[in-house]
């Protein structure tokens, strides 16, 4: 039998049959998979704590015809606080749900893994306003997948965004692309939305730096943030 272990937080789970479930693990080097967890509803079962939904564990799995299955198991973290706080639980159901649309199997899900530990760990240990702690891991996550736009320069004339600090700038939802005040008059005023400088320096900030750096910042003009965070994520969404 050939075993093969990985490091995994659980994004789903289902029950099956009497006493196993099906659960989705978010994985280091499978990609997201589909294992079964045999007698995991079992008080007694070696695999109880780590077949959980948000669990962070080690296992070794071995595969058979359609389906992986856990031989052994050890929680890594178990991100107590966020599980038993209604309110953060529901942040993290968002967050999973978007990666559960966004990964498949086989493919590399390395970064996207630590993003959302990471992410985890800041909604379970640290007080950050949690909106922006969303809006943060979204646009991280797109980066991650590649769609983040040119965001130095205006995408039409090329006029560096960044000279004047009082201006604002503009996000084209539709193309996924970053305008001047000057550029923007020709478009559709319904195909984008007005932001700050500084919060496009701090989504600059976001999209450069290393994923365990993401959330050391703090940002006066929230909202402008949450807002990208939001329109950017359902833009793509559209696409992918």
């Amino acid at each position: 039998m050939n075993l093969t272990k990985i490091k995994g937080i659980v994004i789903k789970e289902t029950p099956y049959k009497d006493n196993d479930k099906i659960i989705t693990i978010l994985s280091d080097e499978l990609g997201k998979i589909s294992v079964i967890a045999k007698g995991a509803k079992k008080t007694n079962s070696p695999n109880l704590a780590s077949s959980q939904y948000l669990v962070y564990s080690e296992f070794v799995l071995y595969k058979s015809t359609n389906y992986y299955y856990i031989n052994s198991s050890e929680v890594l973290n178990m991100f107590y606080n966020l599980r038993v706080n209604f309110d953060k639980l529901e942040i993290a159901f968002e967050l999973t749900k978007i990666i559960y649309n966004v990964t498949d199997e086989n493919q590399d899900t390395s970064n996207i893994l630590k993003l959302l530990l990471n992410t985890l760990y800041v909604l379970d240990k640290l007080n950050k306003d949690e909106k922006l702690v969303v809006a943060i891991f979204k646009v991280k996550l797109l980066d991650i997948l590649g769609f983040t736009p040119r965001i130095d320069i205006c995408n039409n004339c090329s006029k560096k965004l960044y000279e004047d600090k009082l201006e604002k700038v503009y996000y084209d939802y539709i193309d996924n692309i970053f305008l001047c005040k000057n550029c923007v008059l020709t478009k559709d005023n319904k195909r984008y939305i007005e932001i700050s400088v500084p919060t496009l320096i701090a989504i600059n900030y976001v999209v450069r730096s290393d994923i365990k750096k993401i959330f050391s910042f703090d940002l006066k003009e929230k909202y402008d943030f949450e807002l990208f965070g939001q329109v950017f994520m359902e833009a793509i969404s559209n696409t992918i």
